[in-house]
């Protein structure tokens, strides 16, 4: 099941309240993701996988 299955099944829910649950569930999952994003960056950072400002600012340039 996923979420907009689950909120088809409380009748109850107009579509306003079901609009802000679905916007809730939206945000909170969109939470979740950041919060991935930025472990998996402090695992790099914490791992030597790192790049200095200037040799991506290198790279960017030598692509133009």
């Amino acid at each position: 099941m996923n979420v907009n299955d689950i909120i088809a099944y409380l009748p109850s829910l107009d579509n306003s309240e079901r609009s802000k649950l679905q916007a809730a569930l939206f945000d909170l999952q969109t939470d979740l993701d950041l919060k991935d994003v930025i472990r998996e960056n402090l695992d790099d950072i914490k791992s030597g996988r790192v790049s200095s400002h200037q040799a991506v600012m290198n790279e960017i340039n030598a692509s133009r």
